[in-house]
């Protein structure tokens, strides 16, 4: 599957995994889901930074939310981290190192 460059969902995925909290916060949601309150405490954030985060990797559809009560939960949404590795994968190539890519582009444009 072809992964455009400049889609609008790779960029708020990338955008998201951009901040070492929301990667944090990724890793945590990967071993099992938590409360708002969980990550705030574990992360060492305030309710209201640990929401802007939640929002960003909400908006991302990297996590989802879902409110019981008073008490918000959220859990990873494996499929949306799916998309960002297939975007990279594409560009995994059988040529050998990058010096080896490079060398063998460097020999073909001077035939």
């Amino acid at each position: 599957m072809y992964i455009s460059y400049d889609s609008p969902q790779l960029d708020a995925i990338l955008d998201a995994l951009a901040n070492q909290k929301r990667r944090g916060i990724i890793h945590e949601l990967s071993l099992q889901p938590s409360t708002v309150g969980q990550l705030a405490e574990q992360h060492d954030l305030s309710l209201s930074a640990i929401h802007k985060h939640i929002r960003t990797l909400e908006n991302a559809q990297l996590i989802v939310r879902k409110k019981a009560g008073r008490t918000n939960f959220v859990a990873l949404n494996p499929g949306t981290l799916g998309l960002a590795q297939s975007w990279i994968t594409q560009y995994q190539v059988a040529w050998g190192s990058a010096d080896a890519t490079l060398e063998n582009y460097i020999s073909r444009m001077q035939e």
